[in-house]
């Protein structure tokens, strides 16, 4: 059986490995057995070597074939977690090994690996050459110490060890992004290091936990970005110049940034363990929000989910009437305007025409029941009021045109021939027909992109009329269509 001796030379010595050039020569009893058929009653396994062309047979002299790599015993591998020693490479100095032993192996007076600690492990491997390094973390690896090592780093810590593997040739990197991507800083990809299947066990733990602390940190990064978008996004002074800002851009970190081999026996649980590490993504649903509701405000329309309150007071005789209104929605946008109107009445049913501050004229129709009235007004409300007492009114007003929905209270004094009323309420805006259709309409240009007649390089002059109006809507005059036309190749 296998012995790893702890006097400070390599275990290797000691675990059954091939004969090596300049070793004494085998037993009476051992060289009478021919090599040819000693090699092949080995339980070998060879490294890897990264392609998957099938490993050459063996020479009928048994010798090795040169592109096969290092041959190491099964026990070997055991010990060593898979990892192959370089050729040439030299044992570590006994004195720096045990002071890295005595850093990091616990007892009664020291049974922790606090950060003093791992700063002198750190200190005393980075003293070593490049093959030295590596075979001072396979002695580390095999007593256990490399875990403790790593378990003990923080998140600084770890990045310094793993820069330090990288500087001697352990460790290489993937490349991600230079630096932030766009004017509002959308996060670069980040690098991480290769999560070899060749590296020891411990070591492959803690590139796992640095690729899990780059990954959050760019989806931290990513929520910093949308929340930037948003602000240009509420920002935006006109249609154009939120469709400049290009439409929001979701985090993605695939899987094969950390490098693992299809075939690596660890690779799911390696997977597993960063994506539950790095967590989900801000989704772009609540910027989205940000650019339909700026879209529509800058069409002067109510955003979709929005609540206004508002409250109006007014007076009127039998044929004019005069009345202000104030109005807040849950975005922070409010309006005053007052109205001047004139009224006719006949019976139960009465006109009203009147005129506001806005310059928008209104018509409505109104037929009183006694203790119900309705009403119907020209931009499509409806309105159901029903009487409580003498004095007061509660109402519930629908507009499907304009897929808004809301009520209230009012209260109504009659004195001379003459009336006075007040009135508070509410209304909740929806999702209209015409923008319910735009949103399952693939032929539906959306606020990021440009009108088709750009690309055909058609004259502001040359679009139709109505085409000019409904571009002029989303801020386009003829300037600003010139501007805007390509150039001509």
């Amino acid at each position: 059986m296998p012995r790893i001796d702890s006097s400070g030379s390599s275990s290797l010595s000691t675990i059954d490995t091939p004969a090596e050039a300049g070793a004494a020569p085998p037993s009476p009893s051992r060289a009478a057995e021919p090599r040819a058929q000693a090699s092949p009653r080995r339980n070998e396994v060879r490294a890897f070597d990264g392609s998957a062309a099938r490993t050459p047979e063996p020479s009928s002299h048994g010798s090795t074939p040169a592109g096969a790599g290092p041959a190491r015993s099964a026990g070997e591998m055991a010990v060593l977690g898979g990892w192959s020693r370089p050729e040439g490479s030299k044992d570590a100095p006994t004195d720096v090994l045990e002071g890295i032993r005595a850093r990091l192996t616990r007892s009664l007076e020291n049974w922790t690996v606090g950060a003093d600690d791992v700063r002198a492990v750190h200190t005393a491997l980075g003293s070593l050459p490049a093959g030295t390094y590596r075979v001072a973390l396979e002695r580390l690896q095999q007593e256990g110490l490399l875990g403790a090592y790593v378990k003990a780093q923080d998140a600084g810590s770890r990045l310094a060890f793993l820069e330090q593997a990288e500087s001697k040739g352990v460790l290489h990197r993937s490349n991600g992004e230079s630096g932030p991507v766009g004017p509002l800083g959308y996060p670069a990809v980040p690098d991480v290091f290769v999560n070899d299947r060749r590296l020891p066990g411990a070591m492959r733990d803690a590139v796992n936990a640095h690729a899990i602390d780059v990954g959050a940190g760019f989806y931290r990064a990513h929520a910093e970005y949308l929340g930037r978008y948003a602000r240009a996004v509420d920002g935006a002074q006109s249609l154009q110049e939120l469709g400049a800002l290009g439409p929001p851009r979701a985090a993605r970190l695939p899987e094969s940034l950390l490098g693992l081999e299809w075939k690596d026996p660890s690779r799911r649980d390696y997977e597993a363990a960063w994506k539950s590490g790095i967590g989900q993504p801000k989704t772009l649903n609540l910027v989205l929000q940000h650019v339909s509701a700026r879209q529509r405000e800058l069409s002067g329309e109510r955003a979709g989910g929005t609540v206004q309150l508002h409250g109006k007071v007014g007076v009127s005789s039998e044929s004019a009437q005069w009345s202000a209104k104030a109005a807040l929605d849950t975005r922070g946008h409010g309006e005053l305007k007052g109205d001047v109107g004139v009224a006719a009445r006949a019976g139960p049913v009465g006109v009203e025409v009147s005129h506001d501050s806005s310059g928008e004229t209104e018509g409505k129709v109104k037929v009183n029941l006694g203790l119900v009235e309705l009403s119907l007004a020209s931009d499509g409300e409806q309105r159901v009021a029903v009487g409580v007492g003498t004095l007061f009114q509660v109402h519930a007003t629908l507009n499907a045109k304009k897929a808004e929905l809301g009520g209230g209270v009012s209260a109504k004094l009659k004195a001379d021939g003459s009336q006075a009323s007040a009135e508070a309420g509410f209304s909740m805006k929806g999702l209209t027909a015409e923008r319910a259709q735009q949103s399952f309409d693939p032929g539906h240009r959306g606020v990021f992109q440009q009108p088709a007649e750009l690309a055909s390089r058609t004259a502001w002059d040359a679009l139709p009329e109505s085409t000019r109006a409904a571009y002029a809507k989303e801020g386009w005059n003829r300037e600003a269509w010139t501007r805007a036309l390509p150039l001509p190749r």
